[in-house]
């Protein structure tokens, strides 16, 4: 797994405050959309590790919130099934369960497609191409 390179980790940098850090902590795993839909208790404990580092690399002072939630996603058992929650422009999210095992239920595994996610961006910005109409094909 990748670690996190598309998350903006400047802003941790510039920021340091524990405030902030509370804040992102109640944006992403604390979330009552990750509380109902968890992502994978890999990328949690990869997610709250590299805060942590990053944080402490800041010289900031430790946050308990922050090792509670490591604690947490510690203690946690890993499964194949996970959920992977998308925000739409209108700000309502869609939570897919996901199976990351290599093989599932006779295929190669059951996981979003990046290119059904760039139809799905492509038709939610292209609307008036499917007004009117009842079949896509």
């Amino acid at each position: 797994m990748k670690r996190l390179t598309s998350f903006p980790w400047t802003v941790i940098e510039n920021d340091e405050s524990a405030e902030f850090i509370l804040d992102l902590l109640k944006q992403t795993c604390l979330h009552p959309l990750c509380r109902r839909f968890p992502p994978s208790v890999r990328y949690r404990r990869l997610f709250l590790s590299e805060l942590i580092k990053r944080q402490e690399a800041a010289a900031c002072d430790p946050l308990d919130e922050l090792y509670d939630a490591l604690a947490e996603a510690l203690g946690v058992e890993e499964t194949p099934e996970c959920y992977k929650s998308y925000f739409l422009p209108s700000g309502d999210a869609i939570s897919l369960l996901e199976n990351v095992a290599l093989i599932s239920e006779g295929t190669t595994g059951l996981v979003t497609w990046e290119a059904a996610l760039y139809l799905t961006e492509w038709v939610l910005q292209n609307q008036q191409v499917f007004t009117g109409r009842y079949r896509l094909i």
